[in-house]
């Protein structure tokens, strides 16, 4: 199922499936293929199947079955979260503080409770994309009904003090619910929701190894929201729709496999980045952002000097290896990427960036052979 011709480093914009989840994929379009809100015996084996998979994968976030609902991945989850808080058919004074890197879906969601007359922060950054604790604490109050905070950044792999933030948070407002986007950081972080004071995520399926169109809202049983779809009474009545069980199914599959491998794909897949990084940096003139901060290990984001991003990555492409500019959800026409504006890069070398990102199919060798086609590359077009 992985394509062994081309050298693929784009692992944060999806991963290729897992063969456990391609198998519980099929096992449940063949053999548990019925509408699991059915009443005969076809639909309870797939109503069991998704059952059995909410409780694999609540268990793998410390969390509880009934705090897990299913959704198309974390788009749907962030902008379900972030929009239903803001949906008061009378006039309130409620608003919601976020950061200026956020994904694009909790920015746009974040821009629609603007929009209502809601009154939203965006809290800044630093130079190493660290966002500005004390700026965020000094706008949370009374009225503050959401803060969501990623735990990492899709663009950079920056980790945020996400648990700090949410304990500092509630000592000024304890009613406020706190979310985070854990979509980039479930790829190579254990992460336990509850552990980290985090009342509502998103994930998607597709970053570990799962299918796509597949993802999961957590959301604390110290909270309801309204259901965001209307139509039916799946997902415990929040959300209508036919449940994609093949889909959970190949999820809770994933969430298996990554929790059995995950200390062993963190390293391997560190290492990489390591000896790529280090390479590039002794042989050629780049910069690597988020150097000397915590960043998830998958993520390798570089400034090179006088090239620039989109040249260097058609010439990369051309010679097999697949990499990006940033955020697939931002993909088209070449613009700055937001959240490289948020950390202040200077205007002269913001489009010198590539985001390089390893995952669980790198292998022991990757970073050295992606340094030396990088490096070809780069002297190829000085």
């Amino acid at each position: 199922m992985v394509n062994e011709e081309y050298f693929y480093l784009d692992h944060a914009a999806t991963t290729p499936m897992r063969a456990s989840a391609f198998e519980a994929y099929k096992f449940a379009e063949t053999e548990a293929f019925a509408n699991s809100s059915g009443g005969h015996t076809l639909s309870r084996k797939a109503k069991n199947l998704l059952e059995d998979s909410r409780e694999i994968i609540a268990k793998y976030f410390g969390a509880a079955p009934n705090e897990i609902t299913f959704t198309s991945g974390g788009t749907e989850a962030d902008n379900w979260v972030i929009k239903s808080n803001f949906q008061s058919k009378i006039s309130d004074k409620s608003e919601l503080i976020t950061t200026s890197i956020e994904h694009e879906a909790v920015l746009a969601s974040a821009e629609w409770v603007r929009e209502n007359d809601y009154i939203v922060h965006f809290v800044s950054s630093d130079l190493n994309g660290v966002i500005n604790t004390e700026e965020l604490l000094n706008k949370v109050n009374e009225h503050t009904k959401v803060v969501s905070v990623m735990y990492a950044n899709n663009e950079t792999g920056i980790v945020q003090p996400v648990k700090t933030i949410s304990e500092k948070v509630r000592k000024i407002n304890p009613n406020i619910l706190f979310h985070s986007d854990v979509v980039q950081a479930v790829a190579t972080e254990n992460i336990d929701f509850h552990n980290l004071g985090i009342d509502s995520a998103a994930i998607s399926g597709h970053k570990i190894g799962a299918p796509k169109g597949i993802g999961v809202m957590f959301l604390s049983s110290k909270f309801k929201l309204p259901s965001f779809l209307h139509g039916g009474k799946q997902e415990l009545e929040r959300r209508a729709g036919t449940v994609n069980v093949s889909g959970v199914a190949g999820l809770a599959a994933a969430v298996s496999e990554l929790e059995k491998n995950i200390s062993n794909e963190k390293k391997r897949i560190e290492s990489e980045r390591k000896s790529f990084e280090d390479k590039l940096y002794s042989e050629i003139d780049v910069k690597i952002i988020g150097k000397d901060v915590t960043r998830l290990s998958h993520i390798s984001n570089i400034q090179f000097k006088n090239i620039n991003s989109e040249t260097l990555m058609i010439a990369l492409d051309l010679k097999g290896m697949g990499v990006s500019r940033g955020s697939a959800c931002a993909s088209g026409a070449q613009k700055p990427s937001h959240v490289l504006k948020a950390m202040n890069i200077s205007e002269n070398v913001i489009n010198n960036h590539l985001r390089f990102s390893f995952g669980w199919t790198t292998r022991v060798g990757d970073g050295l052979k992606a340094a030396d086609m990088v490096i070809s590359s780069v002297k190829e077009l000085a």
